[in-house]
C-alpha cells in the first residue's frame, strides 16, 4: 500500500495557535470523524484537549510515515488512512470511495493489501463503523456530489463497487451502510455514526409506512442496530423529560414553546402542537408557524433523534426493496443483547393560518410601577407577530 496506489494528493497548511499546538487544515474535521466513528456515543469528549492531542498525533504521523506502517501490515495505519479520506485531511477533498478502498484491506481476504489477519477485534469493529459512515454519506450525496463519487468509483476500482456498478442506486449504498452499522453494533461499538444510520432507517420506514415499532422488536434484518437506535431514542426522551421537570413553568398556562416569545393562550386552542412523531408529553405547542420554525433547531433532536441530511427519494423500483429492511422475523432471528432549499420540519398540526378571530392570546408588557412589574394584554384578533410588536412598542414608551 503506497502513495502511488492510494494517492492522498493534498497539501497540509500549518497554523501556530500557541506554543503547545500546531493547527493543520481540516484538523477539526479529522477529529470530528474520529469521534463519530471510533468511540461509543456515550463517551464525553473534551474537544479542545483532544484537538491538541490530534495536533501532536498528526505531527508524528506525516504521510510518508503513515504509508510505511501501512505497507508493513499495520491495521492502525489502515484506519488512519481511512479517517483522512473521510475527513478531507491531507487530501484535495473528502473521498468516501477512497476510505472504502483503504478499508478493504481489513475486510477482504482476496485483497492483495489484506491485513485483517493482523487486526484485533477493536480494529474490525471500528472499520465497520468507518465503512458505515462512508456509505451513509454516499447515500446522502447531492446530485453534484454523485458525479464526483462516480469519478472516484472509476478511479479506485473496488470489487464491491464493480459488482454493484458505478453510479449504483442510493438504496444500494444505504444497504451497505446499514450492514456495516449493524455489524459494528453487533460487535459492541454503538458509535454516533452507527446511530445516524439507524435513525435514517427508521425515518425511511416511517415514510414508507412500515410498522417501525414492530420492526424494532421483531425485525428480520439489522435487529441489533434497530434496538440500539431505539434505546438511544428513549434516552433522548428521558433527558428531555428531566430537563422539562427543571423548567420553571406553570402547568396551567398554555405558553408558546419558543423561548422569549412571550405569547400565552387563554385556552389550549390558542396554540398548535408540533405535528411530528415526538412523544405526546414532549410535543411543544406554538403560537405561530414562524415560532415553530425558529424553535426547530432545539426541538429537532427530540422530533427526529440522530437524524442528519435529507433522504434521497427512492425510485418505484427501489421502494419494494427498501421495504425488505422492515420485514419481521421469528423472535430468535438475530436476537442479540425533489430537493428543497431548506430542511423540512414537522409542520404544526393545523390546516389553516391564524384566523382574524380566534382563541384569546396573552402577552405581558413590562411596566415599571405596575403590580408584578408588567401589564397583561389579551387579544383574540391580533396575530402573534403583531402582539409582540405591540409589546415592544409600548414597552419602549414606558421605559
Amino acid at each position: 500500500m503506497d502513495s502511488d496506489t492510494v494517492p492522498l494528493g493534498g497539501t497540509v497548511n500549518m497554523y501556530s495557535l500557541d506554543k503547545d499546538m500546531v493547527f493543520y487544515d481540516k484538523m477539526d474535521q479529522y477529529l470530528s470523524a474520529k469521534i463519530s466513528c471510533l468511540s461509543s456515543y456515550r463517551v464525553e469528549h473534551d474537544f479542545q484537549k483532544e484537538l491538541k492531542e490530534v495536533s501532536a498525533h498528526l505531527t508524528k504521523w506525516p504521510d510518508d510515515v503513515l504509508f510505511e506502517h501501512a505497507n508493513n501490515n499495520d491495521p492502525d495505519a489502515v484506519l488512519e488512512l481511512a479517517i483522512r479520506y473521510l475527513s478531507g485531511y491531507g487530501v484535495f477533498k473528502k473521498n468516501y470511495e477512497g476510505a472504502l478502498y483503504v478499508l478493504d484491506a481489513l475486510f477482504d481476504p482476496q485483497c492483495d493489501r489484506y491485513v485483517g489477519n493482523n487486526a484485533s477485534p477493536t480494529h474490525i469493529v471500528q472499520a465497520h463503523s468507518l465503512a458505515a459512515y462512508a456509505h451513509l454519506h454516499k447515500f446522502l450525496a447531492s446530485p453534484a456530489e454523485r458525479t464526483d463519487i462516480q469519478r472516484d468509483e472509476r478511479r479506485f476500482v473496488r470489487p464491491e463497487t464493480m459488482r454493484l456498478g458505478v453510479g449504483a442506486s442510493p438504496l444500494a449504498y444505504f444497504a451497505l451502510a446499514a450492514h456495516h452499522a449493524n455489524e459494528s453494533v453487533k460487535l459492541g461499538l454503538v458509535s454516533p455514526a452507527t446511530l445516524l444510520v439507524g435513525a435514517k432507517i427508521r425515518e425511511i420506514g416511517e415514510v414508507l409506512g412500515a410498522d417501525v415499532e414492530q420492526t424494532v422488536k421483531h425485525g428480520k434484518r439489522f435487529r441489533p442496530l434497530w434496538r440500539a437506535t431505539a434505546r438511544r431514542r428513549e434516552e433522548i426522551f428521558a433527558e428531555e423529560r428531566k430537563r422539562q421537570l427543571k423548567a420553571d413553568k406553570s402547568p396551567n398556562e398554555y405558553v408558546c414553546a419558543l423561548e422569549g416569545c412571550g405569547i400565552r393562550g387563554e385556552k389550549k386552542a390558542a396554540l398548535r402542537a408540533c405535528g411530528g412523531r415526538c412523544p405526546m408529553d414532549l410535543k411543544p405547542s406554538y403560537c405561530s408557524a414562524a415560532c415553530q420554525k425558529k424553535d426547530w433547531p432545539r426541538h429537532k433532536p427530540i422530533c427526529k433523534p440522530n437524524s442528519e441530511g435529507k433522504t434521497p427519494k427512492f425510485s418505484d423500483e427501489d421502494k419494494p426493496k427498501a421495504l425488505t429492511f422492515f420485514e419481521l422475523g421469528d423472535p430468535e432471528d438475530g436476537d442479540v443483547p425533489e430537493d428543497e432549499e431548506e430542511e423540512s420540519i414537522e409542520e404544526i398540526s393545523t390546516q389553516a393560518r391564524e384566523a382574524p378571530h380566534g382563541p384569546g392570546r396573552i402577552i405581558d408588557i413590562p411596566a415599571p410601577g405596575a403590580p408584578g412589574g408588567a401589564i397583561q394584554c389579551t387579544s383574540n384578533t391580533m396575530d402573534p407577530e403583531s402582539m409582540r410588536s405591540f409589546r415592544d412598542a409600548v414597552s419602549e414608551r414606558l421605559q
